[in-house]
């Protein structure tokens, strides 16, 4: 009897000390947690980004290139005969796109020019420098430059995070969040984190509330590449602890039937 007893004892025990488990491992997946005193204060709202994007490496971009201030680009595109529109983005109009990778010395090899450091500047700079190089050999040289891998990462809720590529570069919160498929029916449209790294390398962090009509001004702010977007969600505790102790109970209980069944033999 008295081993009957250090069994249930043990079994008690057990269950215990994976309870606490369960309920430490409820919504462990839960990100960017702020603390819930109040302490943390966030950064003020920007509506838009403060500074044009720098590229960096890893970027790609396409380059874009013609004499006469484009005026081959602008034959091509019309249609004009003649014309072999070889200005054109490299691949635009082709299932081939070509695009040119920043590399991690911040150098990127471009076409007529050669290898060309240009992380660090903005589009407008590298058009600029490129116009100026391009200008010694060509009559009016036109560039332009499309950053082909703009993103942000959307975490929408419960469910899976998405990256978003950036069409164009006013893209609105309302737009990504739209694109990444809405909130989750388990997101809090009134607890929205943008997280947007700054000329520190740190990152901003804002909070958006959407919940109401006055939200659409924010809804308005204008994203910027590598942005993080985290929409909080409301945690699941009771199905979340029942699926951490189910095997445990589902022991139990076959532990039960097999005790009663030796008490029998």
């Amino acid at each position: 009897m008295i081993r009957k007893s250090y069994f249930f004892l043990l079994i008690t025990i057990v269950l215990l000390l994976q309870s606490c488990n369960a309920w430490k491992n409820v919504n462990s997946n839960q990100m960017f947690k702020t603390p819930k005193d109040g302490s943390f204060k966030f950064d003020s709202l920007q509506m838009a980004p403060s500074e044009d994007y720098k590229i960096g490496p890893g970027d790609r971009f396409l380059f874009l290139f013609s004499t006469n201030n484009g005026e081959r680009i602008i034959n091509g595109l019309s249609g004009v005969t003649g014309s072999s529109g070889s200005g054109q983005f490299m691949g635009q109009n082709t299932q081939n796109v070509m695009d040119y990778l920043v590399r991690s010395d911040g150098t990127a090899e471009i076409p007529v020019v050669g290898e060309y450091p240009v992380a660090g500047l903005t589009i407008v700079q590298l058009e600029d420098s490129l116009i100026k190089i391009l200008s010694k050999q060509f009559q009016s040289p036109f560039v332009q430059i499309r950053l082909s891998n703009q993103r942000v990462i959307v975490f929408p809720g419960r469910g899976q995070a998405q990256v978003v590529y950036l069409q164009n570069v006013n893209t609105s919160l309302l737009e990504v969040i739209a694109m990444a498929g809405g909130i989750s029916n388990d997101g809090f449209s009134n607890s929205i984190k943008v997280m947007r790294q700054n000329k520190s390398g740190k990152r901003s962090i804002f909070k958006i509330d959407l919940s109401t009509i006055e939200g659409i001004k924010q809804a308005e702010m204008i994203v910027q590449s590598n942005d993080y977007i985290y929409i909080d969600y409301k945690p699941r505790i009771a199905s979340g602890i029942l699926t951490e102790v189910a095997p445990w109970i589902s022991l139990l209980s076959t532990s039960i039937t097999l005790f009663f069944i030796f008490l029998r033999i």
